[in-house]
């Protein structure tokens, strides 16, 4: 398998509605997951390439030689993974605030992840004091124009704004250097349309400013995820995907598991769907930061519930190979 980080710069705010609200369109996140990229991503290869480029997208990732991250958080020189959802043994007291931030911590940087790793064994306490925020979240009124004898009512969407040092990047896995080229251009084309909600009101653009492929020839941070994430035989597997075992292996991917499970839901827009949008299959999915005793393969699950196209969604996983 072929790794590469892909780092993204926002030109504009995002918008990352939760799938865990009925008012998602007011409120954002500040990052993206696994199935709202390759949904993207087929969207954008329909318009390059057709219906034939979305079926071969759909074929890599049945057969597993295509792999997406979670869009995971940059800022300045550091690369950041998702805090692990594991029960810590500390052997010292903290403070009522250092264990308020660590509880709302939600990213650990790759430089500092063995120090998090021996806090959470009983070592000295991580400070997660030291964190500051990678951007923040606005409200935008915008306004819905009635029809005919109507009034005009405002309505609000939260969007998620980004610092100019800061982002989010996304590790992808390719059988071949087709596939990985294949893959650059498609995100390379998503950027001009963007990623998320409201990406006809101008949200969601970005531009790549690197690309990193990841290889044993890699130093500093790159090469320790490289090394993490070719590793199937530690202890721990940590989750960058928000993803979801097939059936017939769950029982085994969630022995001794430590996680967290999401919803995740939404709706099919077509505009070749006489009915007009359709509600997609909910399902409950593995958070990514999920620790695991083993990898598991995931699945392209059929969420459309019509019998005239398939609808799929997303669930391979990353992991990175750990140990807690």
């Amino acid at each position: 398998m072929n790794y590469c980080l892909y780092k993204l710069q926002f030109d504009s705010p995002v918008h990352f509605g939760p799938s865990d609200t009925a008012l998602s369109l007011y409120s954002s996140e500040g990052h993206f997951c696994a199935d709202t990229l390759f949904s993207a991503l087929c969207h954008s290869a329909l318009s390059l390439g057709g219906p034939a480029q979305v079926e071969t997208l759909c074929q890599w990732a049945r057969e597993g030689t295509l792999l997406l991250s979670d869009g995971l958080l940059w800022q300045g020189e550091q690369f950041y993974l998702p805090k692990p959802c594991w029960n810590g043994k500390f052997s010292v007291e903290v403070s009522t605030r250092q264990r308020k931030a660590l509880k709302a911590l939600n990213w650990v940087p790759v430089s500092q992840f063995a120090a998090f790793a021996a806090s959470l064994r009983g070592g000295e306490p991580y400070n997660a004091l030291q964190t500051s925020e990678a951007g923040r979240n606005v409200e935008v009124e915008r306004a819905k124009v009635g029809r005919q004898q109507e009034d005009t009512e405002p309505y609000y969407v939260g969007a998620y704004v980004f610092r100019e040092d800061a982002g989010l990047y996304v590790v992808a896995g390719c059988g071949t250097d087709e596939q990985q080229s294949a893959v650059a251009k498609l995100l390379a084309g998503l950027g001009w349309s963007g990623i998320g909600g409201k990406v006809s009101s101008g949200y969601g653009k970005f531009h790549i400013i690197q690309t990193v492929p990841l290889s044993a020839a890699c130093t500093g941070d790159e090469g320790w995820l490289y090394d993490r994430l070719t590793d199937e035989n530690a202890n721990h597997q940590l989750l960058l995907t928000t993803s979801l075992p097939q059936e017939d292996e769950m029982d085994a991917a969630l022995e001794n598991a430590c996680c967290q499970v999401v919803r995740r839901g939404g709706f099919v827009q077509s505009g070749t769907d006489a009915n007009g949008a359709r509600k997609k299959r909910t399902q409950y999915f593995l958070a990514a930061g999920a620790v695991l005793e083993r990898r598991f393969s995931g699945g392209l699950f059929d969420v459309g519930g019509s019998e005239t196209a398939p609808v799929y969604r997303y669930g391979k996983p990353v992991f990175l190979g750990v140990e807690l």
